[in-house]
Formats: C-alpha cells, structure tokens, sequence
C-alpha cells in the first residue's frame, strides 16, 4: 500500500453538471496519445468524415469543429458523466473560480425569471464604486443585447482585463430606459471563508463557512480559526453545505490543521486495486475541542472527503443530510494544441474503506433544513404578468413563497384565488411597489428577492439552529 503525505499537483476541478456545480478530483499533467488512423476500426468515421467535409450542403469547412464535436461523442459514449473532453480555454475558464481571485466588476449576479440580476456589489468593488445598484438587471454588456445568453456567458462577458473599462447598460426601477455605467474592471479578491462567533448560554462557538476549496482557502481557513481561538472558542462548526469541490491539497491541509498526527484522511482506488493512501503529518496534535461539520446534498467530492474523514478518524459529528456522492477521481491530460481529456481513473473511499460514489456521507446526526430552502423562483417565462383566476406553475411558486413570508394565502396549488390576490397587493405594499394584486416582472423578483433574504437570514437556517443547540 502507497503511502503519500504530501499531494503532488493534485486537484479537485468544478464542472457544470445536473442543475449546480459538483467537483471532481483530478491528477493534471499533460500528454499525448498516439493516432489508429490505419486502425481498421476507424475506417467508418473517416468515411463518414469524408462524406461531409467532400458533399455536406451545410458545411463551412471548419475541419477542427468535427474533430471536436466526434471527440467530445466518444468520450460521451463512454456513460461517465464526469469524463468530458474540453477546449484548453474551457479548461481553464472552469478552473478559474478556484483561484485566489479574478478580474472583474465585483458583483453577485443570478438569474431570476430569466434576468440576470444584481444581487449584491461587494464591499468597495469597481461594481459599487461606480454605482451598480443590488437589483439592477443587465440588458447589455459593451453595446450587445446578454438577454438571451446563459448567465455564465454574460459573466464571461462582463469579466476581463485589470484596467479594462465594460460598459453595463442596466435596469432599474423607475427608469424608463436603460442606464449605462462605464466600469473599470478591477482584481476580485474570492473569500472561500467566512467566519463568526455565536454567544449561546454562556458557550462561545465559532462557525467557519467554506464555500469552495480554492488556492486560498487553507490559509483563509486557518487564520479564522486563529482567530476563533484567540476569541475563546469552545467549539467549532465548519459548514460545508452547497460546498461542490475543489482543491485536493487544500482539503488535506485544512484536515491535517483539525486532526490528530498520522491518521487516514481519504485513499484512492483504481481499476487494478492499487492504492493511493492520503494522510495527516505530524504538524500538530490536532483539536481538542468539539467540532460539528455541516452537509447537505449540495455537499460533494472534496467536502465529502472531508465529512468522512473528520467523522471517521477524528470521531467528530457531522450534522445534516446524506451528500451528493461524488466519489470518482479524473485524470486530465492535454491532446494536441488546444485540448483536455479528463477521464474517470480512480475511486475514492473513506478512512474505514466505505465508497463515497453513488453512496455520499451519511450524517451523524440528520437535520433537514426549511422546505423553503427549496422553492423556486417565480418565473414568468413569457408571460408578462399573472392574475387573479390565472393557473400557473409560477402562481403556485410565489403562493409557497407569500405564505413562508407571513402573507395569508389560502391555497398554493397554482390557481391565483382572491387570498393570492390579496396576499400580493400586502406585499407589495410593504416592498414599496404598485399595490396592483397581479404579479408582474418586478413584483416576480421582489417575490424571489425576498425569499432569498429569508434563505440567508440564519434564525430560519433548522440545521445551523440545531448545530448551535448541540454545542451548547
């Protein structure tokens, strides 16, 4: 058995998969692969190849895009939902949001019914110093209309060069017509920890929220439990909920500051049953004071290993529900100039030898959160309002959504009754909008707004509640 202490250019990738990111461990080198062009195997796609290139009505005679749409196909028919071929600039956009930081405006945006809104400029961001307001939504970027684009595109759109100047012509209510805001495009520090202290009854519990194990995240990490402890600390929460990933070393660091000398954080497994064992070191003798980690099903690959491990070998709880199961391990190796083959060569398995693929990490102590937590936003789709004895999927989102809100509706099965009307007329009231009764674009993402605050704020967070109601 292989026994490794330190990781060598080991990474845990994000891709885009299902309906949010889920990380995936990946050994980066690069090399190449020899051709079978005499392969007799081979001999129907080159035909098929030459049938197109020589009599295709429609074909422009971009060669490269069928070799890499017939490789992208034959990665695909291998069923691995985590094997993809990419183009290098593919490559290196999807490991982009690992890094320490990147250029841009400093916004967060999303998309709300079909609307790439604002949601928050950071705190002294060229977003905020140049007036972008949370809310406004972007029509364009640099003169061309984003509104059909896909959210990441318009955000590959508006990130760019340090110094750089992107013009946004924005939304915004009560104006009639777009405003455009020139933005000198500035180097976006990404936080991927967050921390705080809750006085509870006399206890003193730190919380760390990791969102992503990035370049910077184990430094981040151990300088806020410092300073945790340098406060007092009695116990520790580190919430890795919607946590997809990340770098491999980061997460092994962050253990290896947690747990005792010398002990199995996560190994290995390939086809042929060799292994690869990744372990603490002696840096230190590890905590001595409790420790509950948060999961969920938005939790996967880097923070399942890391739920197992402190579970596992630390001994510690792990509070939530049963993680997203991403267990597989790829290896990514350049092909030709502008290619990347990342390809499933190994599984992982917790420290007592259980598969975490297709099975997750199950908590110690099971805590859903909110029902709320999973509603959906209220998209019109092309519609331009809903009202009163409408039905609608989009009615019964904002019914489910008025009610968590405190607004009185009698129904939430998607028929707007006259309770819905009545409901919406209250809220937007007390949102400051048109007092109509009917929903439209604006009160739609008001409507969603308003649940996301709610989703935030962390009194109506059960699983946070119930991790500080353990610890104290």
């Amino acid at each position: 058995m292989k026994k490794v202490n330190k990781v060598y250019v080991v990474i845990i990738l994000v891709t885009f998969l299902l309906t949010f990111p889920l990380g995936f461990v990946s050994y980066y080198f690069v090399g190449g692969t020899g051709t079978r062009a005499h392969d007799a195997r081979f001999s129907d796609f080159f035909r098929v190849f030459d049938a197109i290139t020589d009599n295709h009505y429609f074909f422009d005679g971009d060669d490269a895009a069928l070799i890499m749409g017939a490789t992208e196909g034959l990665v695909a028919a291998v069923g691995d939902p985590y094997s993809r071929f990419f183009s290098l600039s593919d490559f290196e956009s999807t490991m982009s949001h690992l890094q320490g930081s990147f250029y841009g405006i400093g916004a967060e945006v999303t998309t709300i019914n079909g609307e790439h809104v604002i949601v928050s400029p950071f705190p002294d961001s060229p977003a905020e110093n140049y007036g972008v307001l949370p809310g406004d939504i972007v029509h364009e970027v640099d003169g061309d209309d984003v509104t059909s684009l896909t959210l990441n595109e318009t955000i590959g759109l508006i990130r760019g060069q340090e110094g750089t100047v992107v013009t946004l012509g924005l939304a915004r209510d009560g104006m009639s017509q777009l405003i455009h805001i020139e933005v000198t495009r500035g180097r976006i520090a990404q936080q991927s920890v967050v921390s705080r202290i809750y006085e509870e009854d006399g206890a003193t519990i730190g919380y760390v929220q990791v969102t992503v194990f990035g370049e910077s995240t184990h430094r981040e990490f151990v300088d806020a439990i410092a300073e945790l402890e340098e406060a007092g600390i009695d116990s520790l929460i580190v919430d890795l909920r919607n946590n997809s990933g990340g770098y491999l070393n980061a997460v092994v660091s962050m253990l290896d500051h947690l747990l005792p000398p010398d002990v199995l954080i996560t190994t290995a497994e390939s086809r042929e049953g060799s292994e690869d064992e990744f372990r603490t070191t002696d840096r230190g003798p590890g905590k001595d004071y409790p420790i509950l980690t948060l999961i969920n099903g938005g939790s996967a690959s880097a923070s399942e290993i890391f739920a197992a491990a402190m579970i596992e070998s630390g001994g510690f709880d792990v509070l939530g529900t049963t993680s997203f199961g991403k267990g597989t391990v790829q290896q990514s190796r350049g092909i030709g100039n502008d290619g990347m083959l990342q390809m499933t060569t190994q599984v992982w398995l917790t420290p007592d030898g259980n598969l975490i693929n297709d099975h997750g990490v199950t908590p110690t102590i099971y805590v859903e959160a909110p029902e709320f937590f999973s509603y959906a936003q209220v998209f019109l789709g092309d519609l331009d309002y809903l009202e009163y004895d409408m039905v609608h999927i989009a009615i019964q989102h904002a019914q489910q959504i008025l009610n968590t809100l405190g607004y009185d509706v009698a129904r939430t099965d998607g028929y707007f009754d006259q309770s819905t009307q009545s409901a919406v007329r209250a809220f937007q009231e007390g949102y400051d909008l048109d007092a109509t009764g009917v929903i439209d674009g604006t009160t739609a993402r008001a409507i969603t707004m308003a649940l996301r605050n709610r989703i935030r704020n962390s009194s109506y967070d059960t699983q946070l509640q119930a991790a500080i109601e353990f610890l104290r």
